[in-house]
């Protein structure tokens, strides 16, 4: 993944002015956040909320004078806006919030990863037990697996969200909400005149990483590909800025690629089976040996080309009988006749 560190200014087709805030959310890991110069000064994403995430931030207001001449700082922002439920994008609100008493929107697919933070972690990380469980990998592997995976969200504490949103206007501003689920339940690019912020839906790129529905409702590659042939429909867009990486003008075409792309994972998937294999085998078919977190990401990414697979009929589970027995046995998928 491209980290573009560079603040840029765009204004959109009725003078409204945007600014690219690129936080460094994680080491080496850049999200790019958005100032939103509207009737209400908006924040579209916060980083992550570690501490030099949110030093980080609070830098790109000060640059905003240095650079911009922009007089705002973090204590002016009046609205909130969370792309999604993924903490390199949320983690942050806490700390903007008690630096500026604004108000907190997001999803409300999403809201409740907010609200409700430890109830949702629990819940998804029972699912994500579960389908780890099933894949082939050790135990030892997949406790270690669920370790990482909570790295630096233990941190977070939950936060009233004072307003949700589903498809439309969002009240009180010039943005609009285009519901996209499937790299997260309430992913959203919101459209503000001529500009379309695609946070992860659509990366200059990378593909975002995709998870099973059977972890997450409203996730997997069904409603990941759903969601982009809607977006590529939007009439009026001259330019999208992501949640990482850099802007894109042909963003319709990127969106073309990225369809592509799973297609083309999507049937490697499929060529791997042509003997009964385990999630794991799969995994390394299409990724080779991964290290540390990357190998949770490669199992996703597997798991959810898998679940679509299974679903539309492409493959069988050869030892249904055993699985159906003891729901511990690991499934071992194979091309249907």
């Amino acid at each position: 993944m491209i980290n573009d560190r560079t603040m840029k200014l765009h204004t959109t087709s009725s003078g409204i002015k945007v600014y690219k805030l690129p936080v460094e959310a994680f080491s080496d890991h850049v999200t790019n956040c958005y100032l939103v110069l509207d009737d209400k000064i908006t924040l579209i994403d916060t980083g992550s909320g570690m501490d030099d995430s949110n030093q980080n931030l609070a830098e790109c207001f000060e640059n905003l004078q240095s650079e911009f001449g922009e007089k705002i700082g973090l204590k002016d922002v009046e609205r909130v806006i969370v792309t999604h439920g993924h903490i390199d994008h949320f983690g942050g609100v806490n700390f903007v919030v008690e630096q500026s008493d604004a108000e907190l929107g997001i999803h409300e697919l999403d809201a409740n990863v907010i609200q409700h933070f430890r109830e949702r972690l629990l819940g998804t990380s029972t699912a994500l037990r579960h389908f780890l469980n099933r894949s082939g990998m050790s135990a030892d592997r997949v406790d270690a697996l669920l370790q990482m995976n909570k790295w630096s969200k233990d941190t977070f504490q939950a936060r009233k969200v004072d307003f949700t949103f589903d498809e439309g206007p969002v009240e009180g501003s010039s943005l609009v909400s285009h519901h996209a689920p499937g790299h997260c339940p309430g992913q959203v690019c919101m459209q503000l005149d001529d500009i379309l912020f695609t946070a992860d839906h659509v990366l200059s790129r990378v593909t975002p990483n995709q998870s099973p529905e059977s972890i997450t409702r409203y996730t997997g590659v069904g409603h990941y590909i759903e969601s982009l042939r809607k977006i590529r429909k939007l009439e009026g867009v001259r330019v999208a800025l992501a949640g990482h990486e850099l802007e894109m003008e042909g963003w319709q075409e990127r969106i073309d690629d990225t369809i592509g792309f799973h297609d083309g994972r999507l049937e490697k998937t499929f060529n791997l089976l042509e003997e009964p294999k385990a999630m794991a085998d799969v995994s390394e078919g299409l990724f080779g040996k991964q290290m540390n977190y990357h190998i949770l990401l490669a199992m996703l990414e597997t798991g959810a080309h898998l679940e679509y697979l299974y679903e539309r009929g492409r493959l069988l589970i050869m030892n249904i009988d055993e699985v159906e027995a003891d729901p511990m046995v690991v499934p071992m998928y194979r091309q249907s006749e």
